[in-house]
């Protein structure tokens, strides 16, 4: 009995329609990924039904475009992005630099060779002949559905979340900052790109480290904690600026909403910094809606003085705009409310010598043995709390109260380097401003 149901298995169809689309997640079992069951499902059902068309073109042209859409919602999935998001993919091929990173490299040779492959061996897959070949291929597409969920088991926690039935909060929240100041200090609000909580022991102690400065102490209060997090980096900016779970452009924003809308309505000046393109998820339209008077993004502050650097998202240097960020306040005639978004810490952190990342030595041995992919990100968000302390510290710095909160988690591919952080909360730091800071301080580590 075994030989002709084996015989009756669509092998080529197996491989050409369901391995071969799907060669780059199939690929990356073995390393992590998010879960893909249910784009296996669709996939699998649209290539049961593509497979039957009469005509060879219609049959490879389905099969070669299945490659793009499951690899489009990997990589959506991946860095949790809603579907509304998938509109800023041109941005990432026109502004951004995959091509700096092995991973994307990878995925994208994956591609071409998937597509080429469907290509060329379309001819070789024949039309099914029998109702037991329909069956067979919808078993196969049930398996690779089951490999995947076994594949992907360890980290499913951290993808896909979703805000239903969560109680609302957020640093600026926690920390008693939705109404400006009493007393009129000014407020920066730094939201720092794919800053987790980590639960591992080298990657907390050199969270530690950056994120837990003695010195603040003499000039600020500091309170700390977690909070949950919500889709990518725009759903954090939403978190922290309009008390939302997420961005819908159909949604617009209610007088006193936002958080710049309120420190305007006070007498505040407000700004808001990204040294990316202001084209990357519609900012440089919806940050002005949201009660932003002024805004600058990375060509503004590579004028303004900051330098260009590279890797996978090339803008301003994050390290030299808190300079930038010091001569507003001390300029300033009235009070202000500025905002950042930081940029060089989007993963994938490559190597790069204006990152500060190559022969990348930071947290030593012990978050190496951890994951050789968490040493270039600490050693960015290292560079960046450096230079946010020296901003902080500044002896001629007006009384300022300092927000540091993460985005999401660090959406790293690997699983090694994934499961070092909390999978659904973010951390945030607050420095509450107790004056001026006395002129001689503590060096920074």
């Amino acid at each position: 009995m075994n030989e002709p149901l084996l015989k009756q298995f669509p092998w080529r169809w197996a491989l050409f329609w369901l391995v071969g689309p799907n060669l780059a997640l199939i690929m990356a079992w073995p390393l992590g990924g998010p879960p893909m069951a249910d784009t296996l499902a669709i996939s699998g059902c649209l290539a049961l039904i593509c497979c039957q068309a009469p005509w060879l073109w219609v049959r490879r042209l389905c099969a070669m475009a299945l490659t793009p859409a499951v690899l489009a919602v990997y990589i959506a999935r991946n860095f949790n992005l809603g579907v509304e998001q998938l509109a800023s993919i041109p941005a990432y091929i026109t502004d951004a630099a995959p091509y700096r990173s092995p991973m994307f490299i990878t995925a994208g040779l994956t591609a071409i060779l998937s597509m080429a492959i469907s290509f060329t061996q379309m001819p070789r897959v024949p039309r099914f002949a029998t109702p037991m070949n329909l069956m067979l291929g919808l078993l196969a597409v049930t398996a690779t559905m089951r490999f995947d969920a076994y594949a992907t088991a360890a980290t499913r926690g951290s993808y896909d979340l979703h805000a239903d039935g969560q109680a609302f909060t957020s640093a600026v929240a926690a920390s008693g900052h939705e109404k400006p100041p009493a007393d009129g200090r000014n407020v920066v609000v730094i939201v720092v790109e794919a800053l987790g909580q980590p639960v591992s022991p080298a990657a907390s102690a050199q969270f530690a480290a950056d994120w837990d400065r003695p010195v603040w102490r003499t000039r600020y209060r500091v309170d700390s904690g977690t909070i949950p997090y919500f889709g990518g980096t725009v759903s954090g900016e939403m978190r922290e600026l309009c008390a939302r779970w997420k961005f819908d452009e159909a949604v617009p924003f209610h007088s006193g909403e936002c958080l710049p809308q309120r420190y305007r309505a006070a007498g505040y000046e407000t700004t808001a910094l990204h040294g990316f393109t202001g084209e990357m998820f519609d900012r440089d339209h919806w940050w002005p809606r949201a009660g932003f008077q002024h805004f600058a993004f990375g060509t503004d502050l590579m004028r303004a003085g900051a330098r260009p650097c590279g890797g996978v998202f090339p803008g301003a240097c994050d390290e030299d705009v808190p300079a930038q960020i010091a001569r507003r306040l001390k300029q300033a005639r009235q009070p202000q409310l500025v905002y950042w978004v930081t940029l060089n810490s989007h993963l994938p952190v490559v190597e790069d010598a204006s990152l500060g990342t190559l022969d990348c030595r930071t947290g030593g041995a012990a978050l190496a043995d951890e994951s050789p992919l968490l040493c270039p990100l600490f050693a960015v968000h290292h560079h960046l709390a450096d230079a946010i302390t020296r901003l902080a510290m500044d002896p001629a710095l007006p009384p300022t109260d300092f927000i540091i909160v993460g985005d999401h988690m660090p959406p790293f591919f690997a699983r090694d380097a994934r499961v070092r952080f909390d999978p659904q909360h973010v951390p945030w730091i607050v420095l509450h401003s107790r004056g001026r800071a006395e002129p001689a301080r503590p060096a920074i580590s």
